[in-house]
């Protein structure tokens, strides 16, 4: 038998005592390339290579031994630190629907349901094989894409938006993660792939007519784009690649303030309570600051005549839970509830800079940054400062396909945790090309590489 042979099937019964599948491909590398070193450092010794690989294999000890020790310390991590504060929010979120606001037997029994749904869609979604998304991420891409349409044609308008499809927005940043680790490697024919892949989400989120989801996808898909730039995932100038990156976000910007500077001007207005008594909507900034100043560090607010009854307006039980929660329970339990979405962000951004593997970085990014920018819009509309429409506060606000969404997009953040260090990444080529050069009178434009 051949050294490689036998260097392969003794490292093939460690791997055997595996249980984890996913992890045996790291444990084989990584053991192979342990047993050649100790076989090379012996042949330097002057040992024969055949001697030289019998005595590796015999220093490296019994191949069942280390197999069950790698089984014990390669198992996916249960989350249980991270499901904790969402567990909480969810239970914050049915106490203050179904006891402290009492809606009704309907809103009662829809929460309920979306909130069982929401916990089934999170458990598939964490025990989901994440590197299906580098592997099918057309597939995703178009199949959220067509949902996206499909929506859009049979939702109702509510407010002038089509209301289920602005939920579907949540998805777009974790596809457009996928569509840039795709196209990476790709040189700056990947990053217009992704202007490409950009301006088709963001006239969806136009069409929908849910600006505030098109700022949070924006935002995001900014984030991540140029986060893979300063990566070199595209083997590109920089310089380059970053005013590419910017060209579809400069139109867009240019485009929104052609076409739609009275409502921006509007929402400027708000931005200030004081200036917008009326705000944009149900209940301006002022009106939430005045419901505000009524309220106690404990306990129920002292609330004007003028304003007894209004909690019980639906509008309270989507848009403006927050400002309920502090007139009728006070701004300690409202802190508290801010306090643990904020444990959770922070906690969730130390465990994605912790990724080993760039597909998990990215799609854990992606669901980080969505998530934290929902909360973010949400708590300043609900403090007065109402420049953009909240689309939910995650697991909190009412809200049957936000909350569905939103859970099944921690399921994927989370099985990235449970099962990224086992996750290697393709290596990326360094190309050293120019993207104009010029040779025999001719000008070639090179859109694979550098």
């Amino acid at each position: 038998m051949q050294s490689s042979d036998k260097i392969s099937a003794y490292v093939g019964q460690i791997c055997e005592q595996i249980r984890w599948k996913k992890a045996r491909l790291r444990v084989e590398e990584e053991m192979i390339s342990h047993v050649i070193d100790q076989r090379n450092a012996f042949i330097e010794q002057g040992l024969d290579e055949e001697v030289a690989t019998e005595k590796a294999i015999a220093d490296s000890g019994d191949a069942t031994l280390i197999g069950t020790q790698f089984d014990r310390t390669h198992r996916p991590k249960p989350q249980w630190s991270m499901l904790a504060p969402v567990m909480s929010l969810l239970l914050i979120g049915l106490i203050i629907q179904l006891f402290i606001f009492d809606y009704g037997d309907i809103f009662a029994k829809h929460k309920l349901t979306s909130t069982a749904i929401g916990i089934i869609f999170m458990l598939a979604a964490y025990y989901f094989d994440f590197t299906l998304f580098s592997k099918y991420p057309k597939t995703i891409y178009f199949t959220v894409i067509a949902i996206s349409f499909a929506t859009l044609r049979l939702s109702p308008i509510v407010n002038g938006k089509s209301y289920y499809s602005q939920y579907f927005i949540l998805l777009f940043p974790l596809v457009f993660a996928a569509i840039i680790f795709a196209t990476r490697n790709k040189g700056y024919l990947g990053i217009i792939l992704c202007d490409l892949a950009f301006l088709f989400q963001a006239f969806i989120t136009i069409e929908i007519r849910s600006y505030t989801g098109f700022f949070l996808f924006s935002i995001v898909s900014l984030v991540l784009l140029s986060s893979a730039i300063s990566k070199n995932w595209f083997n590109v100038n920089k310089l380059y690649g970053y005013l590419l990156m910017l060209a579809p976000f400069v139109f867009f910007a240019v485009f929104l303030l052609m076409n739609m500077s009275e409502f921006m001007l509007a929402r400027s207005e708000v931005f200030y309570p004081s200036y917008a008594p009326y705000g944009i909507g149900h209940w301006g900034g002022l009106t939430i600051e005045k419901l505000l100043n009524y309220a106690n560090l404990f306990g129920i607010g002292r609330m004007a005549e003028q304003y007894d009854g209004i909690l019980g307006a639906s509008y309270f039980q989507t848009d403006l839970i927050l400002t309920a929660i502090t007139v009728r329970l006070g701004w300690i339990t409202t802190m508290g509830i801010i306090g643990l979405f904020l444990f959770f962000i922070i906690k969730g951004f130390i465990r994605v800079f912790k990724q080993k593997s760039g597909l998990g970085l990215f799609v854990s990014l992606s669901i980080m940054l969505t998530f934290s920018l929902q909360v973010v819009i949400y708590v300043l509309f609900n403090l007065g400062f109402q420049i953009l429409s909240p689309l939910s506060l995650p697991f909190v606000s009412y809200g049957n396909l936000a909350t569905i969404t939103n859970m099944g997009l921690i399921g994927f953040m989370l099985s990235v945790f449970r099962t990224g260090d086992v996750v290697k990444d393709e290596k990326i080529c360094n190309k050293n090309r120019k993207f104009l050069s010029w040779q025999d009178s001719k000008l070639t434009i090179d859109f694979k590489g550098r």
